[in-house]
């Protein structure tokens, strides 16, 4: 027998089967890749209570006296102790100004109002939103959808023939009001004020000619003096009053001459409106001469006594007509300016006749060439519009506005939440301009004065106290972030079975640097006393540093940054929970934008994004063939208990790898 034949036989049968094995298992792995989804695990957001705490070590010191520091930074307005006075826990010894603060609080409470009125308007506008329509919307819907029919309706069928005769009576109307004057050298509007003009300043003429007659029947220039004993009694108390009359006539004489001519030769129809023109500023000239005139006789009047020949009643006629004659004499000056006004009034009319003609002659060609295109097409989008609206009317309000208003309301109630907060800031900020005993002791020192300025760093007075104190050293980062008043728990490595709790007396204004670290000295005075506690004990101090009570939280790995946004994922799924409380799905998870607030160790504070019962994901398990990975610190115990399981086997060559969650941004 050939064994070297079969040998070779042997080899390639084998080697035949190795193929089939690895391509079955390259098959398989693929194939479970393939089908490979991946595994979340769901958190609600709930209230919960965020506590962050600054931990230190130290030793009970044997130094019983402490410096007292306001918390905040003001004017001393009061020092209520002195030195070796006796003090009991919580008593008044420095006061500071608390305008400022007072303010603060005034701001924030108006801040609580405004969120308020937001608050219930956002209400309202749910309710509103959550409402079906009312017959009255309904129908205000169905009448807009009927009128929007009967617009279309109208542009299709064209204009009708009562509505042509209309528009070209509006034409004709508009061509009168532009009509030119026959011989086509102005409009007629214009020249009808000229032609008025030339009456008004013959009317003009006539009231000069009465006014300068009047004048000299009391002057005696061009007639004789009309009354016996005038020339003796004119002007008699004041000469100067007669004079400036004579000379105020020679010109009135002289201008009314002068303007009677130029008005005379004037055509009452159709005369050169440079020749009204310049025929109207002779007349202005004469008037205003003619007043001047008037007002000299008028106190030449007043300056005259009566005689035996001229009584006082031949004196008050005489007033009388003088004044008749100026009142007539400034209506003809207004009358002159009044001209000139309508004048350029007619020409203004004119141009808006114009307008008016050629708009009334686009109508009428709009409305014979019927509607166009672009109209009919408009008039069928409203038609659409109106129905579209209609219907949305009925069906009621739309699922995603009813979700906007959801939000609207839930953001509102977030920022009232952030208001009220900011004002029980600002109330117990308040409390920090009066400074009082933290504990029981005598005055060592006082260093606060009247009207200095305090601020936190600085010591006001120091307490000697019979008071226990641990002294502990801080980072710089830890450090401030620690305060006078903070609440601090203490444990002692000598005693196991003593916690006592405590207070933060004083905080080191001044750092001390030890291989290049930075470091604040922290004093916490006890609330009681133990006889077992002696001085130089080695201490364990947490310090409560916040507070975040009634909150709404996500566990830490819940939360995700990208840039400067955070977020949460969420699955919008209706699959139900594995053995292993966890969801299956190929499902991209979804993102919401969510504002943080305080965190500690396992939860973070959502201030806005979320509202309480919303499910978000806390832990992701991708499964792979060879390979699982997961995020969140549950999904790394899961897989630990998994073992070899969620890998195919320990013999297979698998590879667990864990991702914990750590926080925002985990």
């Amino acid at each position: 027998m050939n064994f070297k034949f079969l040998k070779s036989r042997k080899a390639l049968y084998w080697g035949g089967v190795a193929v089939v094995v690895i391509a079955s298992v390259a098959w398989y792995s693929s194939a479970r890749t393939s089908q490979a989804a991946t595994k979340y695990g769901l958190a609600a957001a709930s209230k919960d209570t965020i506590v962050t705490m600054i931990n230190g070590t130290g030793q009970v010191s044997g130094d019983q006296q402490l410096d007292v520091k306001p918390k905040a930074n003001g004017t001393i307005t009061s020092v209520a102790v002195k030195v070796g006075d006796k003090i009991t826990t919580g008593k008044v010894l420095v006061t500071l100004d608390r305008t400022d603060a007072l303010q603060v609080i005034r701001d924030a409470s108006q801040d609580v109002k405004d969120a308020q009125v937001a608050l219930t308007t956002a209400k309202l506008n749910l309710q509103k939103a959550q409402q079906p329509a009312d017959a009255i919307t309904v129908l205000q819907a169905e009448n807009s959808l009927a009128k929007a029919k009967r617009d279309l309706e109208t542009l299709q069928a064209g204009p009708t023939d009562f509505e042509l005769q209309q528009a070209q009576a509006d034409v004709d109307s508009a061509a009168n009001n532009i009509k030119m004057t026959s011989d086509g050298t102005m409009p007629q509007t214009v020249r009808d004020e000229y032609d008025q003009y030339v009456i008004d300043l013959q009317s003009s003429v006539q009231t000069l000619e009465t006014s300068r007659t009047d004048a000299d029947g009391i002057l005696g220039v061009d007639s004789p003096i009309i009354k016996n004993g005038l020339s003796q009694a004119f002007s008699v108390l004041n000469d100067a009053y007669k004079f400036n009359s004579l000379h105020s006539y020679d010109v009135v004489k002289q201008s009314s001459a002068a303007a009677k001519t130029a008005v005379d030769v004037l055509a009452l129809k159709n005369e050169d409106p440079d020749k009204i023109k310049e025929a109207a500023d002779l007349v202005a000239t004469a008037l205003s001469d003619t007043s001047d005139l008037l007002s000299d006789v008028s106190d030449g009047l007043q300056a005259s006594i009566a005689n035996t020949n001229f009584t006082q009643s031949d004196l008050n006629s005489l007033k009388s007509t003088i004044n008749s004659d100026k009142s007539s004499v400034n209506l003809k000056i207004s009358s002159i300016a009044a001209e000139n006004q309508s004048i350029e009034d007619a020409y203004s009319s004119y141009k808006n006749a114009q307008i008016n003609y050629q708009k009334a002659v686009n109508s009428l060609d709009e409305l014979k060439a019927g509607a166009s295109a672009t109209d009919l097409a408009t008039a069928d989008e409203k038609v659409q519009e109106a129905q579209a609206q209609l219907d949305k009317v009925k069906a009621g309000t739309d699922p995603l506005d009813l979700r906007m208003e959801q939000i609207s309301v839930d953001q509102k109630v977030t920022a009232l939440s952030n208001a009220q907060n900011k004002l029980a800031d600002a109330n117990r900020a308040l409390q920090d301009y009066t400074v009082v005993a933290p504990f029981d002791g005598v005055v060592g020192a006082v260093t606060a004065q009247k009207n200095n300025e305090a601020s936190s760093g600085s010591s006001l007075l120091t307490l000697v106290t019979d008071k226990k104190i641990v002294s502990i050293s801080l980072n710089e980062v830890d450090s401030s972030t620690v305060a006078v008043g903070q609440k601090a728990t203490i444990t002692f490595d000598a005693i196991d079975s003593l916690s006592v709790t405590g207070e933060v007396a004083e905080v080191s204004p001044i750092g001390s640097v030890s291989q290049g670290v930075v470091t604040y000295g922290i004093k916490v005075a006890f609330d009681s006393q133990d006889d077992r506690v002696k001085s130089g004990m080695s201490a364990s101090v947490s310090i409560i540093t916040e507070v975040h009570a009634d909150v709404l939280t996500v566990p830490n790995a819940a939360v995700k940054v990208q840039g400067t946004q955070h977020y949460v994922q969420t699955l919008d799924t209706s699959t139900p929970a594995g053995a292993d409380g966890l969801i299956e799905t190929s499902q991209t998870p979804g993102r919401v934008i969510v504002e943080v607030g305080a965190s500690n160790d396992a939860l973070t504070e959502i201030t806005a994004g979320l509202k309480e019962g919303d499910r978000v994901i806390s832990q992701t398990i991708k499964t792979t063939t060879g390979q699982t990975s997961a995020t969140g610190a549950t999904g790394a115990n899961s897989l630990l208990r998994a073992g070899s399981t969620m890998t195919g086997g320990a013999t297979g060559g698998g590879n667990v790898r864990f991702i914990s969650g750590s926080g925002p941004g985990g």
